[in-house]
């Protein structure tokens, strides 16, 4: 169990730089490009003048360890499938959790500008949207982290507990 926590560890810390090197370099530029066929006409739906990009662009890394933690899970060739289903809805979620960002951060940003009013309102989705790549990959892998982690135990206790207790 050691072992494949040190190496799901390394995995994770070898992906994340990889892929976070491929966003710095390659990626970060092309992302809003990617995304304007669906951003403008919703944009246009919803009121938005501008999107915020140079504050926004930041969060959107998000994607990088949301990747990165589902190439490190044990299984990720053995369970084709559910990887390849984890990343398509993963990321779309993702993709989807951006553009409502940038509608949320307008909307406040209009409303309050640079006031602490705006950040007390905007922090908490800025944090929901950067917590949630963890939370997809608990969704989609929920007993990696017991299996990975021994001491964390969810759920009823076994037999050999029950008769200790």
């Amino acid at each position: 169990m050691k072992k494949e926590l040190w190496l799901f560890l390394a995995k994770l810390a070898f992906f994340s730089v990889v892929f976070g090197l491929l966003w710095f370099y390659f990626v970060q530029e092309a992302y809003p490009h990617f995304l304007k066929p669906v951003v403008f006409p919703f944009f246009k739906w919803v009121g938005v003048k501008k999107w915020r990009l140079s504050i926004l662009l930041d969060h959107f890394t998000n994607l990088i360890p949301y990747l990165a933690l589902v190439c490190a899970t044990p299984g990720f060739f053995k369970n084709w499938k559910k990887t390849i289903l984890a990343l398509v809805v993963g990321l779309l979620v993702m993709m989807i959790g951006h553009v409502i960002l940038s509608w949320i951060d307008y909307h406040y940003y209009a409303q309050y500008q640079r006031t602490k009013a705006f950040f007390r309102r905007i922090f908490h989705f800025y944090l929901l949207n950067d917590a949630l790549p963890l939370g997809l990959w608990l969704l989609f892998y929920p007993r990696v982290l017991p299996r990975l982690f021994g001491f964390l135990r969810f759920g009823k206790s076994g037999p050999a507990e029950t008769a200790s207790m």
